[in-house]
């Protein structure tokens, strides 16, 4: 098959894919719908007015509208290749059953737990631990040492990665 104006089959797949998911933010009624019976008042306004957010269903905490996204709770099929776009278009224009209000925080975890097939608790620690990683080596030194973790076996940034883990793993 010939993917004309496209180097590659992953990257006519990938804007496929991308044209898509467009079109579900975007256009989709059903997701549109959901949003307006989902959204709510929420007093995080200057001194406490109240403007239009939602509570995430997740963490069950109120937040302003652009920092909530709306879930599949069934996840999506993967779109690798021709023969799955309709697995593909089935499963993201889906119905509002299959929808659920997070914080933006809670959808990244949400996600990255599902993909990498571990609980929510991991997966938080993960990205913890991720973030910890880009801090400069001699700021994440010092937060090993206020963590109280004083080891020699850890000596580059796989062991204080996996260390901050650790700690957050204990932290929940």
């Amino acid at each position: 098959m010939s993917f004309r104006g496209f180097k590659t089959k992953a990257a006519f797949m990938s804007f496929v894919r991308s044209g898509l998911r467009r079109m579900w933010s975007r256009q989709y009624l059903p997701k549109r719908v959901f949003i307006a019976s989902a959204r709510r008042r929420v007093p995080l306004g200057r001194n406490g007015a109240m403007i239009w957010g939602g509570v995430c269903e997740h963490c069950n905490k109120p937040h302003k509208a652009a920092n909530m996204e709306v879930d599949h709770i069934k996840q999506n099929h993967k779109l690798t290749e021709i023969e799955d776009i309709s697995n593909y278009c089935d499963s993201l224009f889906c119905e509002l059953s299959n929808m659920r209000y997070l914080c933006k925080p809670c959808h990244k975890i949400i996600t990255y737990a599902e993909r990498n097939n571990m609980t929510f608790g991991e997966a938080k620690a993960e990205k913890q631990a991720i973030a910890f990683g880009k801090l400069p080596v001699e700021k994440q030194n010092k937060m090993l040492q206020q963590w109280d973790i004083l080891d020699d076996k850890i000596t580059n940034a796989k062991h204080r990665r996996r260390a901050a883990t650790l700690h957050y793993l204990k932290e929940q």
